[in-house]
Protein backbone atom coordinates (compact mmCIF):
# COMPACT_ATOMS: atom_id res chain seq x y z
CA UNK A 1 0.00 0.00 0.00
CA UNK A 2 1.09 3.08 -0.67
CA UNK A 3 1.19 6.02 2.17
CA UNK A 4 0.60 9.61 1.69
CA UNK A 5 2.04 12.27 4.52
CA UNK A 6 1.40 15.92 5.08
CA UNK A 7 2.03 18.18 8.21
CA UNK A 8 1.05 21.48 8.51
CA UNK A 9 2.09 23.23 12.19
CA UNK A 10 0.35 26.06 11.37
CA UNK A 11 -2.27 27.55 8.92
CA UNK A 12 -0.37 30.90 8.04
CA UNK A 13 -0.71 32.78 4.04
CA UNK A 14 2.24 31.32 2.72
CA UNK A 15 1.60 27.78 3.98
CA UNK A 16 0.42 24.79 1.84
CA UNK A 17 -2.92 23.28 3.42
CA UNK A 18 -2.96 19.78 3.87
CA UNK A 19 -5.81 19.43 1.83
CA UNK A 20 -3.31 21.14 -0.91
CA UNK A 21 -0.40 18.34 -0.27
CA UNK A 22 -2.81 15.70 0.06
CA UNK A 23 -4.33 16.23 -3.57
CA UNK A 24 -0.73 16.70 -4.83
CA UNK A 25 0.10 13.35 -3.49
CA UNK A 26 -2.12 11.62 -4.97
CA UNK A 27 -1.30 12.46 -8.59
CA UNK A 28 2.17 10.72 -7.82
CA UNK A 29 0.26 7.73 -6.61
CA UNK A 30 -0.90 6.93 -10.10
CA UNK A 31 -4.40 5.54 -9.25
CA UNK A 32 -2.97 2.73 -7.07
CA UNK A 33 -4.40 1.77 -3.42
CA UNK A 34 -3.35 4.61 -0.81
CA UNK A 35 -3.89 5.30 2.70
CA UNK A 36 -3.42 9.56 4.11
CA UNK A 37 -1.47 9.75 7.12
CA UNK A 38 -2.03 13.82 8.12
CA UNK A 39 -0.46 16.11 11.33
CA UNK A 40 -1.91 19.11 12.05
CA UNK A 41 -0.86 21.76 14.03
CA UNK A 42 2.85 19.51 14.86
CA UNK A 43 6.86 20.83 14.19
CA UNK A 44 8.76 18.81 11.59
CA UNK A 45 11.78 19.87 14.25
CA UNK A 46 11.54 16.39 15.88
CA UNK A 47 8.97 13.30 14.98
CA UNK A 48 6.75 13.35 18.09
CA UNK A 49 3.69 13.43 15.85
CA UNK A 50 0.53 10.81 16.51
CA UNK A 51 0.04 10.07 12.53
CA UNK A 52 3.65 9.82 11.99
CA UNK A 53 3.81 7.39 14.79
CA UNK A 54 1.36 5.68 13.33
CA UNK A 55 2.82 5.27 9.91
CA UNK A 56 6.42 4.67 10.94
CA UNK A 57 4.96 1.47 12.65
CA UNK A 58 3.00 0.13 9.74
CA UNK A 59 6.02 0.60 7.78
CA UNK A 60 7.71 -1.73 10.26
CA UNK A 61 4.83 -4.16 9.85
CA UNK A 62 5.37 -4.21 6.67
CA UNK A 63 2.18 -2.47 5.14
CA UNK A 64 3.67 0.13 3.27
CA UNK A 65 5.79 0.22 -0.52
CA UNK A 66 5.74 3.62 -0.76
CA UNK A 67 6.04 6.82 1.01
CA UNK A 68 4.90 10.41 -0.74
CA UNK A 69 4.92 13.53 0.92
CA UNK A 70 4.23 16.98 -0.70
CA UNK A 71 7.96 18.58 0.51
CA UNK A 72 10.98 16.30 2.40
CA UNK A 73 10.41 18.96 5.16
CA UNK A 74 7.23 17.45 5.57
CA UNK A 75 8.67 14.86 7.23
CA UNK A 76 10.71 16.05 9.42
CA UNK A 77 13.46 19.87 9.33
CA UNK A 78 16.13 17.84 11.09
CA UNK A 79 18.64 16.38 9.18
CA UNK A 80 19.51 13.98 11.82
CA UNK A 81 15.98 12.65 12.37
CA UNK A 82 15.21 12.13 8.81
CA UNK A 83 18.65 10.24 8.13
CA UNK A 84 17.39 7.41 10.61
CA UNK A 85 13.92 7.38 9.43
CA UNK A 86 15.50 7.43 5.91
CA UNK A 87 17.60 4.25 7.10
CA UNK A 88 14.36 3.01 8.30
CA UNK A 89 12.72 3.69 4.74
CA UNK A 90 15.59 1.16 3.33
CA UNK A 91 15.62 -1.23 5.65
CA UNK A 92 12.36 -2.25 5.16
CA UNK A 93 12.44 -1.57 1.76
CA UNK A 94 10.01 1.59 1.46
CA UNK A 95 10.25 4.03 -1.70
CA UNK A 96 10.27 7.74 -1.14
CA UNK A 97 8.80 10.23 -3.37
CA UNK A 98 8.80 13.88 -2.90
CA UNK A 99 6.37 15.68 -5.16
CA UNK A 100 8.12 19.28 -4.97
CA UNK A 101 11.26 18.15 -5.43
CA UNK A 102 10.72 15.34 -7.67
CA UNK A 103 13.91 13.01 -7.13
CA UNK A 104 14.47 9.39 -7.11
CA UNK A 105 15.47 7.73 -3.86
CA UNK A 106 17.09 4.84 -5.68
CA UNK A 107 19.78 6.21 -7.81
CA UNK A 108 22.98 7.89 -5.91
CA UNK A 109 22.55 11.25 -6.71
CA UNK A 110 18.46 10.93 -5.80
CA UNK A 111 20.07 10.29 -2.23
CA UNK A 112 22.74 13.02 -2.91
CA UNK A 113 20.12 15.30 -3.75
CA UNK A 114 18.11 14.28 -0.80
CA UNK A 115 20.62 14.96 1.93
CA UNK A 116 21.36 18.35 0.71
CA UNK A 117 18.14 19.41 0.73
CA UNK A 118 17.74 18.10 4.45
CA UNK A 119 20.79 20.75 5.25
CA UNK A 120 18.74 23.54 4.24
CA UNK A 121 15.59 22.55 6.12
CA UNK A 122 17.91 22.69 9.52
CA UNK A 123 19.12 25.79 8.40
CA UNK A 124 15.97 26.90 8.46
CA UNK A 125 14.82 25.87 11.89
CA UNK A 126 18.90 27.03 13.32
CA UNK A 127 17.95 30.53 11.65
CA UNK A 128 14.92 30.72 14.30
CA UNK A 129 16.65 29.72 16.83
CA UNK A 130 19.07 32.49 16.42
CA UNK A 131 16.40 34.51 16.53
CA UNK A 132 15.04 33.35 19.70
CA UNK A 133 18.46 33.32 21.34
CA UNK A 134 18.70 37.12 19.78
CA UNK A 135 15.55 38.24 21.42
CA UNK A 136 16.97 36.32 24.79
CA UNK A 137 20.37 38.70 24.54
CA UNK A 138 18.06 41.51 24.24
CA UNK A 139 15.60 40.73 26.76
CA UNK A 140 18.96 40.29 29.26
CA UNK A 141 20.42 43.56 28.02
CA UNK A 142 17.45 45.37 29.33
CA UNK A 143 17.90 43.09 32.78
CA UNK A 144 14.87 41.09 32.23
CA UNK A 145 16.86 37.99 32.93
CA UNK A 146 15.83 35.09 34.46
CA UNK A 147 15.54 35.45 37.98
CA UNK A 148 14.80 34.09 41.41
CA UNK A 149 14.15 30.31 41.90
CA UNK A 150 14.42 27.91 38.92
CA UNK A 151 11.00 26.47 38.46
CA UNK A 152 11.12 22.83 39.44
CA UNK A 153 13.19 20.28 37.93
CA UNK A 154 15.48 22.80 36.40
CA UNK A 155 18.56 24.82 37.46
CA UNK A 156 19.74 27.91 36.15
CA UNK A 157 23.21 28.10 34.74
CA UNK A 158 25.17 31.37 34.70
CA UNK A 159 25.49 32.66 31.31
CA UNK A 160 27.55 35.94 30.02
CA UNK A 161 26.33 38.04 27.31
CA UNK A 162 27.67 41.08 25.80
CA UNK A 163 29.31 41.35 29.36
CA UNK A 164 25.92 40.77 31.68
CA UNK A 165 25.74 38.04 33.78
CA UNK A 166 22.44 36.55 33.19
CA UNK A 167 20.84 32.77 33.57
CA UNK A 168 19.23 29.94 30.92
CA UNK A 169 17.97 26.95 32.21
CA UNK A 170 18.85 23.49 31.87
CA UNK A 171 17.19 20.09 33.04
CA UNK A 172 18.52 19.83 37.19
CA UNK A 173 21.12 17.00 36.92
CA UNK A 174 21.78 16.90 40.38
CA UNK A 175 18.08 16.18 41.08
CA UNK A 176 17.23 14.24 37.70
CA UNK A 177 14.04 12.48 40.02
CA UNK A 178 12.12 15.90 40.27
CA UNK A 179 11.62 16.13 36.34
CA UNK A 180 10.67 12.76 36.31
CA UNK A 181 8.22 13.89 39.18
CA UNK A 182 6.98 16.66 36.55
CA UNK A 183 6.30 13.96 33.72
CA UNK A 184 4.42 11.55 36.44
CA UNK A 185 2.20 15.13 37.13
CA UNK A 186 1.41 15.79 34.09
CA UNK A 187 0.64 12.07 32.81
CA UNK A 188 -1.42 11.42 36.06
CA UNK A 189 -3.51 14.33 35.71
CA UNK A 190 -3.70 13.46 31.75
CA UNK A 191 -5.14 10.21 33.37
CA UNK A 192 -7.92 11.65 35.58
CA UNK A 193 -5.99 12.28 38.66
CA UNK A 194 -7.50 15.37 40.60
CA UNK A 195 -4.55 17.64 41.82
CA UNK A 196 -5.15 16.23 45.66
CA UNK A 197 -4.28 12.49 44.23
CA UNK A 198 -1.47 14.04 42.82
CA UNK A 199 -0.41 15.94 45.93
CA UNK A 200 -0.77 13.09 48.28
CA UNK A 201 1.30 10.84 45.41
CA UNK A 202 4.13 12.97 45.27
CA UNK A 203 4.46 13.71 49.42
CA UNK A 204 4.19 10.13 49.76
CA UNK A 205 7.17 9.45 47.45
CA UNK A 206 9.14 11.88 50.01
CA UNK A 207 9.34 14.48 47.31
CA UNK A 208 9.85 18.38 48.25
CA UNK A 209 8.96 21.63 46.89
CA UNK A 210 12.50 23.83 45.65
CA UNK A 211 11.78 25.31 48.80
CA UNK A 212 11.44 21.63 50.95
CA UNK A 213 8.42 22.22 51.39
CA UNK A 214 5.22 19.43 51.04
CA UNK A 215 3.71 20.00 47.87
CA UNK A 216 -0.33 21.70 47.95
CA UNK A 217 -2.63 22.08 45.65
CA UNK A 218 -1.37 25.14 44.55
CA UNK A 219 2.27 24.45 43.92
CA UNK A 220 0.97 21.21 41.62
CA UNK A 221 -1.85 23.44 40.05
CA UNK A 222 1.18 26.17 39.31
CA UNK A 223 3.49 23.49 37.83
CA UNK A 224 1.29 22.25 35.83
CA UNK A 225 0.31 25.64 33.96
CA UNK A 226 3.71 26.83 33.73
CA UNK A 227 4.73 26.80 30.24
CA UNK A 228 8.04 26.64 30.98
CA UNK A 229 8.15 23.00 30.35
CA UNK A 230 6.41 22.67 27.31
CA UNK A 231 7.74 22.06 23.87
CA UNK A 232 5.86 24.98 22.32
CA UNK A 233 4.29 24.88 19.05
CA UNK A 234 1.71 27.40 17.53
CA UNK A 235 -1.05 25.94 19.53
CA UNK A 236 0.25 26.87 22.64
CA UNK A 237 1.39 30.73 21.36
CA UNK A 238 -2.40 31.03 20.30
CA UNK A 239 -3.70 29.89 24.04
CA UNK A 240 -1.15 31.67 25.56
CA UNK A 241 -2.26 34.83 23.45
CA UNK A 242 -6.03 33.94 24.83
CA UNK A 243 -5.12 34.59 28.08
CA UNK A 244 -4.18 37.76 27.47
CA UNK A 245 -0.31 37.37 27.44
CA UNK A 246 1.71 39.96 24.92
CA UNK A 247 4.13 37.49 22.96
CA UNK A 248 7.48 38.85 22.13
CA UNK A 249 8.22 36.17 19.31
CA UNK A 250 6.52 36.02 16.17
CA UNK A 251 4.16 32.28 15.55
CA UNK A 252 6.95 31.21 13.66
CA UNK A 253 9.04 30.58 16.14
CA UNK A 254 7.20 28.26 17.70
CA UNK A 255 8.20 25.00 16.82
CA UNK A 256 7.23 22.47 19.39
CA UNK A 257 10.79 22.57 20.82
CA UNK A 258 11.85 25.27 23.26
CA UNK A 259 9.87 26.30 26.71
CA UNK A 260 8.66 29.46 27.58
CA UNK A 261 9.02 31.90 30.42
CA UNK A 262 5.86 34.12 31.48
CA UNK A 263 7.05 37.62 33.02
CA UNK A 264 5.27 40.51 34.19
CA UNK A 265 4.57 42.98 37.42
CA UNK A 266 2.74 40.78 39.70
CA UNK A 267 2.42 43.12 42.33
CA UNK A 268 -0.55 44.54 40.76
CA UNK A 269 -2.35 41.26 40.14
CA UNK A 270 -5.72 39.90 42.18
CA UNK A 271 -5.62 36.69 39.38
CA UNK A 272 -3.84 33.38 40.37
CA UNK A 273 -0.95 33.09 38.40
CA UNK A 274 -0.99 31.71 34.92
CA UNK A 275 -4.53 32.40 35.04
CA UNK A 276 -5.01 35.51 33.61
CA UNK A 277 -2.04 36.67 31.67
CA UNK A 278 -2.95 40.51 30.68
CA UNK A 279 -0.17 42.53 31.11
CA UNK A 280 2.26 39.67 31.39
CA UNK A 281 4.80 38.55 28.53
CA UNK A 282 5.97 35.74 27.00
CA UNK A 283 9.35 34.38 25.92
CA UNK A 284 10.45 31.84 24.01
CA UNK A 285 13.47 30.53 26.30
CA UNK A 286 16.65 28.42 24.81
CA UNK A 287 15.88 25.70 26.70
CA UNK A 288 13.91 22.40 25.42
CA UNK A 289 10.95 21.65 27.13
CA UNK A 290 9.64 18.33 28.53
CA UNK A 291 6.03 18.22 27.58
CA UNK A 292 5.15 18.10 24.27
CA UNK A 293 2.13 20.60 23.54
CA UNK A 294 -1.14 17.85 22.89
CA UNK A 295 -0.51 17.04 26.43
CA UNK A 296 -0.03 20.42 28.05
CA UNK A 297 -2.91 21.92 26.28
CA UNK A 298 -4.81 18.66 27.32
CA UNK A 299 -4.09 19.57 31.05
CA UNK A 300 -4.83 23.14 30.40
CA UNK A 301 -7.95 22.63 29.11
CA UNK A 302 -8.95 20.42 32.27
CA UNK A 303 -7.88 23.34 34.66
CA UNK A 304 -9.54 25.79 32.67
CA UNK A 305 -13.11 24.10 33.47
CA UNK A 306 -11.69 23.42 37.29
CA UNK A 307 -12.44 27.39 37.96
CA UNK A 308 -11.25 27.87 41.83
CA UNK A 309 -14.70 27.95 44.48
CA UNK A 310 -14.28 31.17 46.11
CA UNK A 311 -15.79 31.15 49.40
CA UNK A 312 -18.95 32.71 49.45
CA UNK A 313 -18.65 33.60 53.02
CA UNK A 314 -22.20 31.60 53.75
CA UNK A 315 -21.17 29.33 56.21
CA UNK A 316 -23.32 28.98 59.10
CA UNK A 317 -20.84 27.62 61.98
CA UNK A 318 -19.46 30.74 62.86
CA UNK A 319 -19.19 34.43 61.95
CA UNK A 320 -15.38 34.33 61.20
CA UNK A 321 -15.92 32.03 57.75
CA UNK A 322 -13.78 32.46 55.23
CA UNK A 323 -11.19 34.44 57.13
CA UNK A 324 -9.44 32.22 58.98
CA UNK A 325 -6.09 30.67 57.82
CA UNK A 326 -3.91 27.54 59.99
CA UNK A 327 -0.58 29.86 60.60
CA UNK A 328 1.40 26.57 59.86
CA UNK A 329 0.64 25.57 56.35
CA UNK A 330 -1.81 28.67 55.39
CA UNK A 331 -4.83 26.83 54.38
CA UNK A 332 -7.91 27.55 55.28
CA UNK A 333 -9.35 26.63 58.76
CA UNK A 334 -12.52 25.11 59.05
CA UNK A 335 -15.43 24.02 61.68
CA UNK A 336 -15.53 20.01 63.16
CA UNK A 337 -18.78 20.06 65.34
CA UNK A 338 -17.83 17.68 68.53
CA UNK A 339 -20.20 14.97 68.41
CA UNK A 340 -20.35 14.14 72.38
CA UNK A 341 -19.98 17.91 74.02
CA UNK A 342 -21.10 20.02 71.10
CA UNK A 343 -18.22 22.38 70.71
CA UNK A 344 -16.86 23.53 67.51
CA UNK A 345 -13.38 22.58 66.84
CA UNK A 346 -11.03 23.94 64.40
CA UNK A 347 -9.23 22.14 61.37
CA UNK A 348 -7.16 23.15 58.48
CA UNK A 349 -6.74 22.23 54.82
CA UNK A 350 -3.02 20.85 55.82
CA UNK A 351 -4.65 18.80 58.55
CA UNK A 352 -7.25 17.34 56.04
CA UNK A 353 -4.57 16.41 53.03
CA UNK A 354 -2.46 14.44 56.26
CA UNK A 355 0.45 16.73 56.22
CA UNK A 356 -0.09 19.65 58.79
CA UNK A 357 0.65 18.19 62.39
CA UNK A 358 2.23 21.33 63.89
CA UNK A 359 -0.28 22.43 66.26
CA UNK A 360 -0.39 20.97 69.35
CA UNK A 361 -2.80 22.81 71.76
CA UNK A 362 -6.96 22.37 71.55
CA UNK A 363 -8.46 25.37 71.02
CA UNK A 364 -12.07 26.11 69.73
CA UNK A 365 -14.08 28.44 68.10
CA UNK A 366 -15.86 30.02 70.80
CA UNK A 367 -12.42 30.56 72.47
CA UNK A 368 -11.42 32.48 68.52
CA UNK A 369 -14.48 34.25 68.72
CA UNK A 370 -13.89 35.78 71.77
CA UNK A 371 -10.60 36.52 71.59
CA UNK A 372 -11.15 38.29 68.15
CA UNK A 373 -14.11 40.07 68.93
CA UNK A 374 -12.61 41.90 71.97
CA UNK A 375 -9.85 42.87 69.69
CA UNK A 376 -11.84 43.72 66.69
CA UNK A 377 -14.11 46.21 69.11
CA UNK A 378 -10.55 48.12 70.23
CA UNK A 379 -9.72 48.40 66.48
CA UNK A 380 -13.02 49.92 65.21
CA UNK A 381 -13.23 51.80 68.16
CA UNK A 382 -10.91 54.99 66.42
CA UNK A 383 -11.84 54.03 63.52
CA UNK A 384 -13.38 56.71 60.81
CA UNK A 385 -16.58 56.47 59.67
CA UNK A 386 -15.99 58.33 56.85
CA UNK A 387 -13.84 55.39 55.70
CA UNK A 388 -17.01 53.17 55.76
CA UNK A 389 -19.56 55.64 53.56
CA UNK A 390 -16.56 55.39 51.04
CA UNK A 391 -16.47 52.12 51.06
CA UNK A 392 -19.83 51.44 49.81
CA UNK A 393 -19.21 53.72 46.91
CA UNK A 394 -15.72 52.25 45.93
CA UNK A 395 -15.22 48.73 45.49
CA UNK A 396 -12.04 47.48 44.20
CA UNK A 397 -12.99 44.42 42.52
CA UNK A 398 -15.42 46.43 40.95
CA UNK A 399 -13.12 48.83 39.38
CA UNK A 400 -11.15 46.05 38.02
CA UNK A 401 -13.73 44.35 36.60
CA UNK A 402 -14.73 47.84 34.73
CA UNK A 403 -11.32 47.73 33.63
CA UNK A 404 -11.14 44.44 32.32
CA UNK A 405 -14.67 45.34 30.48
CA UNK A 406 -13.09 48.33 28.95
CA UNK A 407 -9.92 46.83 28.26
CA UNK A 408 -12.11 43.74 26.27
CA UNK A 409 -14.00 45.97 24.25
CA UNK A 410 -10.73 48.39 23.39
CA UNK A 411 -9.90 45.37 21.90
CA UNK A 412 -12.84 43.93 19.99
CA UNK A 413 -13.15 47.68 18.65
CA UNK A 414 -8.95 46.67 16.98
CA UNK A 415 -10.18 43.84 15.61
CA UNK A 416 -12.66 44.96 14.08
CA UNK A 417 -11.01 47.84 12.52
CA UNK A 418 -8.77 45.38 10.97
CA UNK A 419 -11.46 43.46 8.85
CA UNK A 420 -11.64 45.88 5.53
CA UNK A 421 -7.93 45.08 4.94
CA UNK A 422 -8.03 41.19 6.06
CA UNK A 423 -7.40 38.51 3.59
CA UNK A 424 -10.14 35.58 4.05
CA UNK A 425 -7.33 33.58 7.14
CA UNK A 426 -7.10 36.34 9.04
CA UNK A 427 -10.78 37.66 9.33
CA UNK A 428 -11.30 33.51 10.17
CA UNK A 429 -9.08 34.45 13.42
CA UNK A 430 -10.83 38.01 13.76
CA UNK A 431 -14.14 36.27 14.00
CA UNK A 432 -12.98 33.45 16.29
CA UNK A 433 -11.22 36.14 18.62
CA UNK A 434 -13.97 38.47 18.65
CA UNK A 435 -16.27 35.89 19.78
CA UNK A 436 -14.08 34.63 22.48
CA UNK A 437 -13.92 38.20 23.74
CA UNK A 438 -17.78 38.76 23.51
CA UNK A 439 -18.62 35.57 25.66
CA UNK A 440 -16.02 36.89 28.13
CA UNK A 441 -17.67 40.18 28.40
CA UNK A 442 -20.95 38.51 28.88
CA UNK A 443 -19.39 36.88 31.76
CA UNK A 444 -17.61 39.71 33.44
CA UNK A 445 -20.63 41.33 33.12
CA UNK A 446 -22.73 39.12 34.84
CA UNK A 447 -19.59 39.21 37.56
CA UNK A 448 -20.22 42.66 37.96
CA UNK A 449 -23.69 43.18 38.09
CA UNK A 450 -23.34 40.23 41.01
CA UNK A 451 -20.46 42.38 43.06
CA UNK A 452 -22.85 45.69 42.43
CA UNK A 453 -25.94 43.67 44.24
CA UNK A 454 -23.57 43.11 47.23
CA UNK A 455 -23.69 47.05 47.59
CA UNK A 456 -26.99 46.27 49.62
CA UNK A 457 -25.20 44.24 52.47
CA UNK A 458 -23.16 47.55 53.48
CA UNK A 459 -22.78 48.30 57.32
CA UNK A 460 -23.19 51.77 58.33
CA UNK A 461 -22.11 53.92 61.02
CA UNK A 462 -24.46 53.52 62.77
CA UNK A 463 -24.13 49.45 63.38
CA UNK A 464 -20.69 50.28 64.06
CA UNK A 465 -21.31 52.23 67.10
CA UNK A 466 -23.82 49.77 68.01
CA UNK A 467 -21.40 47.21 67.62
CA UNK A 468 -19.00 49.44 70.22
CA UNK A 469 -21.60 49.11 73.05
CA UNK A 470 -23.87 46.11 72.16
CA UNK A 471 -21.75 43.39 70.20
CA UNK A 472 -23.68 40.16 71.74
CA UNK A 473 -26.97 41.68 70.42
CA UNK A 474 -26.17 41.57 66.95
CA UNK A 475 -27.21 38.43 64.96
CA UNK A 476 -25.25 36.34 63.42
CA UNK A 477 -24.78 37.82 59.66
CA UNK A 478 -24.45 40.85 61.29
CA UNK A 479 -21.15 39.76 63.24
CA UNK A 480 -19.98 38.34 59.99
CA UNK A 481 -20.74 41.21 57.83
CA UNK A 482 -18.64 43.59 60.55
CA UNK A 483 -16.13 40.64 60.62
CA UNK A 484 -15.48 40.47 56.57
CA UNK A 485 -15.31 44.64 56.34
CA UNK A 486 -12.76 45.18 58.78
CA UNK A 487 -10.77 41.83 59.10
CA UNK A 488 -8.45 40.83 56.32
CA UNK A 489 -7.67 37.40 57.92
CA UNK A 490 -7.37 35.43 61.72
CA UNK A 491 -4.13 33.46 61.33
CA UNK A 492 -4.20 30.75 64.25
CA UNK A 493 -0.95 28.94 65.20
CA UNK A 494 -0.85 26.64 68.58
CA UNK A 495 -1.96 29.08 71.26
CA UNK A 496 -1.45 32.53 68.96
CA UNK A 497 -3.75 34.20 67.19
CA UNK A 498 -2.73 36.94 64.57
CA UNK A 499 -5.65 39.23 63.32
CA UNK A 500 -4.93 41.15 60.40
CA UNK A 501 -6.82 44.62 59.44
CA UNK A 502 -7.72 45.62 55.85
Amino acid sequence: MIAIYCRQSIDKKDSISIEQQELSCKAFAFGAAYRVYSDKGYTGANTNRPEFSELMNDIQNGLIEKVIVYKVDRISRSLQDFVGIYSEFEKHGVEFVSCNEQFDTSTAMGKATLQIIMVFAELERNMIQKRVKDNFYERAKKGLFLAGVAPYGFKKVPVEIEGIHTHMLQEDDEHPERMQAVRMAYNDFNAGCSLGDIVRKLNSMGFTTNRGLRFSNVSVGRMLKNPVYVRANADVYMYLKSKGATMNQPIEDYIGVYGCTIYGDRKTKTTQKFTDLHGDYVQMNLHEGVVDAFQWLSVQHQLDKNRPVHNSGRGKNTWLTGLTKCGFCGLAISVVNGQRNGKRYINCGGRVAKYCYDRKHTITFDEIEEIVAEDLIKHIRDFEFSRIEQKQHISQKENELKMRLTALESEISALIEKVPDANDILIGYINKRVEELDKEKTELTNELNAEKSKDAEVITPEMVSKALTDWDSFSFDEKKMIARTFIDKVVIYDVDIDIIYK
